[in-house]
């Protein structure tokens, strides 16, 4: 527990973030087969089709327009309500550039989609899945965000319960609608990981360089 404490967990999820991207990136560069997409896809199999509809439901809260949709009334929180206006750049910054970030890594890596039908249109390539790497950006940002200004520990609790849950359900919808490889929402949530992380750090930066500028005033 002290080395876990000195260590610090975001460090050790980062580090846990960096060696799992690593290693998928190689295997699907490699074209090479990955135990992971077989055995975590048939767990999947026996998903009802009557639940279907709620998985195509979840998955829209990390397309286009639902990623849009959550970002434009995080920004009128953060601008209007917060007058964090420091938080709204470094989102819609974090999110903007995340998203242009997923779509190279998808033409670099040019991995083709599961080869069984799409229960939902989709048209780029699959490696990583930009629900799993900009959904992470978006959701795990806002939770930040929401838990720098919450004060109770039930407050951050629940906070990290329902973005956690969302982002699970986002990258299982991607599976179970059989548009993506097991790999491609695992992959994407480390590289979302540590994009988020990069930018949450330049967030807690500027901000710490702020308040020091106030205490001299």
């Amino acid at each position: 527990m002290r080395v876990l404490n000195k260590i610090g967990l975001s460090s050790i999820m980062l580090v846990a973030a960096g060696i799992v991207s690593v290693i998928i990136s190689i295997k699907v560069g490699a074209n090479s087969p990955f135990w992971l997409d077989s055995k975590v896809a048939d767990w999947f199999s026996g998903v009802p089709d009557s639940v279907i509809p709620f998985f195509v439901q979840i998955t829209e809260m990390g397309d286009k327009k639902g990623i849009g949709a959550v970002g434009v009334l995080v920004l009128l929180w953060l601008l209007f309500k917060k007058k964090n206006y420091l938080g709204a750049g470094v989102f819609a910054l974090a999110v903007a550039l995340g998203n242009e970030v997923s779509n190279l890594l998808k033409d670099a890596f040019a991995r083709p989609r599961p080869e069984i039908e799409h229960l939902i249109h989709v048209t780029s390539y699959s490696y990583p899945s930009g629900h799993a790497m900009v959904g992470m950006i978006v959701y795990f940002l806002i939770a930040y965000l929401v838990m720098e200004s919450v004060q109770s520990k039930i407050g951050k609790s629940i906070t990290i319960v329902i973005i956690a849950s969302l982002l699970l359900l986002i990258g299982a919808s991607r599976i179970i609608l059989q548009v993506h490889y097991p790999s491609d929402v695992l992959g994407g949530y480390a590289l979302g990981f540590l994009w988020v992380s990069i930018w949450i750090g330049i967030y807690r930066s500027v901000r710490q360089r702020q308040t020091r500028k106030k205490r001299l005033i």
